[in-house]
């Protein structure tokens, strides 16, 4: 921390109640956000409540301090980047105030997917909706007027706010609403003087106004003017929206809600001809629809590789598509008007195919999916060139749409770029992605000579360099260019809200002419792994870490935290910015650029970042880039174990295996320690396990000392048992159930006695080192099998995904990815063999109700759940699937006293379940989750694999188990 942060932490100390950080892992992480651009901020701000924002506008004022609103930072302009005080309203200010019959009382942090998720309940919504709709931020969506795909019907944000909780520069705090032009004698004098000086700068500026702001259904470039004044009324919610938090800063707001729609209905129509597609936008926008939206045959070509049923209904050689919608008060009247769009979509394009339409809830929010689930993916694309977001944002008037791109089109190809599209089409509204290299002093001259001539296109098609998601370090240095005179207006405003230009300054108003091209995201020097500071702990090809590290376009997505999506655990529990999987990267892109050096990683703050992770993988498989984030994480960790070792905790539980057999040899006595309270209280102390956690027995010895494989029985085998911890030492019965399956069907099996532990809690906490000696030991054995073409079988998904997926970067061994090859989890083999046609279905009648949970490292191995499937094979068995994410167990990260309450916290609609369950038993192929789900439950959880043996009449012993197991 240097001089100036010090002493302002010293200053705010006992004034400031929230959180104040200037290390180099908050720094780092918040350099930037969804754009092309990273500015290291001085440090970051959680204010707790209004006081502490007035504490630090006040502070930043007397300090001459810069001061930058953020929200969920996922906007693409780089409008929340800059040098001073970031100030993070998401992590404290995120409450729902108040709701009223029509409008609703939010702080700044509120997400607009959880606001309208309490609306819904009341029968209301809050109708912007912004394609992130699920991370971003109310104060992120007043900053830029959010739009979305139903703007062409219900408006944009600023039409939707009753007023503004607004803090100045000075500190002044007032409700920004409808202010009498002359002046409120109950209000401040600051207030007053704002509110007349606006005003008189409005009406002297009306013609002016006029002729360089005319109205268009989208326009957030530059400050809002057209609608401030209303007579002697000065409007000023209309005039900060959009602002960017250069004029103010927002703490709350006053919004108004809808009614939600009575009945939807909506259709996707496919095109072989872009110019057809966009014909028929002017035609259905004619009959005022409440949304359409048109999309290219890229993003075509991604939704059909996104998801099956858009492979179905979308043709391969379609070439553009366009989504419309209607609403209305009955569903035969929603009927109604979506054939008459249909119809005049024919009238157009008479080869026009009708891919799908839908009217019920379900089957209208799957078809907006695809826009909403497929945008993002662009990200996923690799190359050399890449879809950036720089001139993504353009909006016209609606019937100019079809000049425009046609013009945009010709700019396109004089520079030799391609570029995607989607756009709100009937709101005249262009999101472009053109495909660069990554901006870089290199090629900024091509970006911003690209960038200048696409906005004159559109300004003299009469339209907008920004639409609906701001203006920011993308599109500033060009309002002038679009306003003329009318930018002075700009910057007189400015002056009269923020005299001192520390509110995001260079955001709007700026003398910079060429910010477009200025702080472009670090890259790394070369092109090598290793970087120069500090030597890689995991395995990465040439390349690979950096590559990793900048493929993360920090778009927020893995902030979401409602269900389905699993992503992630730990900011569905704790919603803080270094717990978001983005945070992981951005460190780790530090490191790979030289932003940081190692000795970053010997702070608590990089430890703290680290262990918000516990390798459960759904990031990575729900993030639109697949970005590698967990062994990012993996690589952070081990970083800072190399540089502070291992806690007690961690070191004895990544090691349990090899106190395992101990357990074994003594377990009657083992056993009874662990459930005698006053004994778990001193293991608590001196080990670190949680006394609250119930844990498993132990058998009475070692299932791999039961085996007495001879080097026959080892070469006629046709597959291979990797054992690992829990089957060994706690649950010899699952080991029996999937060697005895096998069996019944004349599968001989091998089980190496000499295999050890998969070592994948070692990886997990860093411990890289020790888990090398358990993967080098258990390549040697399976490698055999491997080169013999035999299917390595693991009961545990975390035994195979740490085999398949882990051992590579581990060690650099011939055969390590022969053994990767081969590893399999134990059901997608039955389920091989049952797609083969060879797997036994003659079962035993089983009158059981299950209740399945899908183990995250199931997920992260294949998309379905095999042994579920299998088991609703089983006559009289009902499975009811539990969707209720991740179980936040982990292994030896639910067992410490430190994570326990965190833990439980992730798995709580779990656990809850489980506690009152409509089923009779709890099935999961994951023994952490197995021992989550017992977790104060009334009902035991078992594996499927016995419940498939028990069915085949072979393990009549779990009969009794079935019933009383916990």
């Amino acid at each position: 921390m240097d001089e100036q942060q010090q002493r302002i932490s010293e200053d705010l100390a006992g004034l400031f109640s929230g959180t104040l950080r200037f290390d180099d892992v908050a720094r780092e992480i918040y350099s930037t956000d969804a754009s092309i651009y990273q500015i290291r901020p001085l440090g970051v701000a959680y204010p707790r409540h209004r006081d502490d924002v007035v504490t630090l506008a006040q502070y930043a004022r007397d300090c001459d301090l810069p001061v930058i609103a953020r929200g969920a930072g996922s906007g693409v302009a780089g409008g929340a980047l800059g040098r001073g005080l970031i100030i993070d309203f998401s992590r404290y200010m995120n409450a729902i105030e108040s709701v009223e019959a029509d409008t609703v009382r939010v702080q700044a942090g509120v997400v607009r997917d959880q606001l309208n998720a309490v609306l819904r309940e009341y029968g209301r919504y809050f109708a912007p909706d912004p394609s992130n709709t699920a991370v971003t931020t109310m104060g992120g969506m007043l900053a830029v007027d959010a739009a979305g795909s139903h703007a062409v019907r219900v408006g944009s944000t600023r039409d939707h706010v009753k007023s503004i909780e607004t803090v100045l520069a000075d500190g002044t705090i007032f409700e920004a609403e409808r202010h009498h032009r002359h002046g409120n004698p109950m209000a401040g004098r600051r207030q007053n003087e704002i509110v007349s000086r606006v005003a008189q700068l409005i009406a002297q500026n009306r013609d002016l106004i006029r002729e360089r702001q005319p109205g268009l259904p989208r326009n957030a470039s530059g400050y809002h003017l057209r609608t401030i004044l209303e007579g002697d009324w000065v409007n000023l919610p209309r005039l900060l929206v959009g602002s960017e938090g250069t004029l103010a800063l927002f703490t709350a707001a006053t919004l108004h809600t809808l009614a939600l729609p009575a009945h939807r209905g909506a259709a996707l129509v496919l095109f072989h001809d872009m110019e057809k597609a966009v014909e028929a936008v002017q035609a259905v926008s004619e009959l005022v629809p409440s949304a359409c939206d048109l999309l290219d045959r890229r993003l075509l070509s991604l939704a059909r590789e996104a998801d099956s049923r858009f492979a179905i209904t979308i043709p391969a050689n379609a070439e553009a598509a366009i989504l419309i919608e209607q609403s209305g008060y009955s569903d035969r009247q929603v009927r109604s008007q979506v054939q008459d769009l249909l119809a005049a979509v024919r009238e157009v394009d008479s080869t026009a195919i009708l891919g799908q339409e839908g009217y019920s809830f379900e089957e209208v929010e799957f078809l907006w999916s695809l826009p909403y689930r497929v945008v993002p993916l662009l990200n996923r694309l690799r190359g050399e060139t890449r879809p950036t977001p720089l001139i993504e944002d353009i909006a016209v008037p609606p019937a100019a749409l079809r000049d425009f791109l046609v013009k945009a089109h010709t700019v396109f190809q004089k520079h030799w770029v391609t570029a995607s599209l989607y756009a709100h089409a009937a709101s005249g509204q262009t999101h472009f992605r053109p495909f660069l290299s990554i901006p870089s002093q290199a090629n900024s001259a091509k970006i911003e000579g690209l960038a200048r001539e696409l906005y004159e296109v559109a300004i003299a098609c009469g339209g907008t360099i920004s639409g609906e998601h701001g203006n920011g370090l993308a599109r500033t240095a060009f309002i002038r260019s679009q306003y003329g005179p009318l930018y002075r207006v700009f910057q007189q405003l400015k002056e009269i809200f923020d005299p001192h230009n520390l509110l995001n300054p260079g955001k709007i108003v700026s003398d910079d002419p060429h910010l477009t091209i200025r702080n472009f995201r670090s890259q790394p020097e070369d092109g090598t792994a290793d970087s120069p500071l500090v030597p890689l702990q995991l395995h990465w090809e040439p390349g690979e870490f950096n590559e990793t590290a900048l493929r993360c376009n920090g778009c927020g997505d893995c902030r979401v935290q409602q269900e389905p999506l699993r992503m992630c655990p730990f900011f569905h529990v704790d919603q803080v910015e270094e717990a978001a999987p983005r945070s992981k990267a951005n460190l780790m892109r530090g490191l790979a650029t030289g932003q940081i050096d190692s000795r970053t990683f010997s702070t608590e703050q990089a430890k703290e970042l680290a262990d918000q992770c516990f390798n459960c993988k759904q990031c990575e498989l729900e993030c639109p880039s697949n970005v590698n984030i967990p062994s990012l994480a993996i690589e952070a960790k081990a970083q800072c174990v190399a540089a502070n070792g291992l806690s007690r905790a961690d070191w004895f539980l990544s090691r349990a295996h090899s106190f395992g057999g101990w357990g074994c040899r003594f377990s009657p006595i083992a056993n009874r320690v662990i459930r005698n309270r006053y004994t778990r209280w001193l293991i608590e102390k001196t080990f670190g396990i949680s006394r609250h956690r119930k844990l498993p027995k132990f058998a009475p010895r070692p299932f791999l000392k039961t085996i007495k494989e001879t080097d026959a029985q080892r070469k006629s085998s046709e597959v291979v048992y990797f054992v690992d911890y829990f089957a060994n030492y706690h649950d010899h019965v699952l080991a029996k159930s999937l060697i005895r399956i096998l069996e019944h069907h004349d599968i001989p099996v091998s089980v190496p006695p000499d295999q050890v532990a998969s070592g994948m809690a070692m990886i997990c906490a860093g411990d890289l080192d020790a888990a090398r000696e358990l993967a080098e030991i258990n390549v040697r054995i399976l490698a055999e099998h491997a080169r013999e073409g035999k299917p390595i079988l693991c009961t545990e998904p975390t035994a195979a995904v740490c085999l398949k997926y882990e051992y590579p970067r581990l060690i650099d061994h011939p055969d390590v990815q022969l053994v990767a090859e081969q590893a399999v989890e134990a059901g997608a083999y039955l389920q091989s063999l049952n797609e083969q046609g060879r797997l036994i279905s003659e079962f035993t009648e089983l009158p059981l109700s299950l209740g399945y949970h899908t183990p995250c490292h199931l997920k992260a191995l294949a998309e379905a759940s095999p042994l579920a499937a299998l088991l609703e094979q089983i006559p009289g068995v009902e499975l009811q699937r539990i969707e209720k994410g991740c179980s936040g167990m982990a292994g030896a990260f639910g067992l410490t006293a430190k994570n326990f309450e965190k833990s439980v916290a992730m798995g709580s609609e779990l656990i809850t379940t489980m506690k009152s369950p409509p089923f009779r038993t709890g099935v999961t192929e994951c023994s952490s989750c197995r021992m989550q789900m017992q977790q104060g439950a009334t009902v035991p959880t078992i594996h499927p694999l016995k419940i498939l043996a028990f069915a085949y009449g072979l393990m009549p012993e779990l009969k009794k188990q079935l019933a009383a197991e916990q």
